[in-house]
């Protein structure tokens, strides 16, 4: 018999080397669905590249400034790297997809195992997605690095969990993978629009530079900036993180209450 590609594992023991290994089995499962397709590889990898390499900074209102070209491509990668946003959803409905929710709902597995397992695949992707244009744009695009790795790291770690806590949030409150797809993708240009990733936040219409700072994706270019261009000072990168765990806080607990294991939804892809 083949074997399902989103079956939840069918053993696990009890206290923390149960939850992890509840976690890892999914996540394994998920990451093995990700390498076949493919697809997450292009949008969050290969689609920003050729971006950058065609627009270069001609459209984000740099023009010729100093790494002009590394921040441009920074800010694809930012872009880009929220296709975490889809992925994630679309591991919780894979279940959906193959039939295998009514055995997650027998199952009842940690709410918190569960999620951490579906969406580390797609966020290991996106943050290595950001860490690799980052030291490509240092050093070959002539983007300056005033501050550290650690920076660059915190602040693309907090910024895909972010994007994860929302797809788990736009799974729970949606009833079919159309509308979720729809929603991510609405977010992709809007949070990037109004949030700097595109066009840097300097250069847009004031209600446009207000509404970017709900995003994560001004604070995620804020704190990338002050380890680029600026001074490397902690204090911006903390507190830009801050922002953005906040804003994942949040997420993740309205997911929480709105996920339920019995909950009925169109298994569309």
């Amino acid at each position: 018999m083949s074997h399902d590609p989103s079956s939840p594992p069918s053993t696990t023991h009890g206290g923390v080397a149960g939850f992890f290994n509840e976690a890892r089995c999914y996540a394994l499962t998920e990451w093995r669905v990700l390498a076949r397709e493919r697809t997450a590889m292009v949008f969050i990898f290969i689609l920003p590249a050729v971006l950058s390499a065609i627009l270069g900074p001609g459209v984000s209102g740099l023009n010729a400034a100093p790494g002009a070209m590394g921040r441009a491509t920074i800010g694809f990668a930012v872009m880009f790297s929220y296709m975490v946003v889809t992925y994630s959803g679309h591991a919780f409905y894979r279940d959906f997809w193959y039939h295998t929710q009514g055995r997650q709902a027998l199952l009842r597995p940690s709410k918190l195992a569960f999620a951490m397992g579906k969406v580390l695949p797609a966020c290991a992707m996106s943050f290595a997605q950001l860490l690799l244009f980052t030291g490509f744009a240092a050093a070959f695009l002539g983007l300056p690095l005033h501050g550290s790795l650690p920076q660059v790291a915190l602040t693309g770690a907090v910024l895909v969990a972010s994007g994860a806590a929302l797809g788990f949030l736009l799974f729970a409150v949606t009833r079919s993978t159309a509308t979720l797809s729809n929603l991510s993708y609405l977010v992709l240009v809007t949070f990037s629009a109004v949030g700097g990733a595109i066009v840097v936040t300097e250069a847009l219409p004031g209600w446009s530079r207000a509404l970017g700072h709900v995003t994560p994706h001004y604070w995620a270019l804020r704190a990338l900036n002050e380890a680029t261009f600026g001074e490397g000072r902690w204090s911006v990168v903390l507190q830009s993180a801050a922002v953005i765990l906040t804003f994942t806080a949040v997420c993740a607990t309205a997911a929480s209450l709105a996920f339920d294991f019995r909950d009925q939804k169109h298994d569309t892809t």
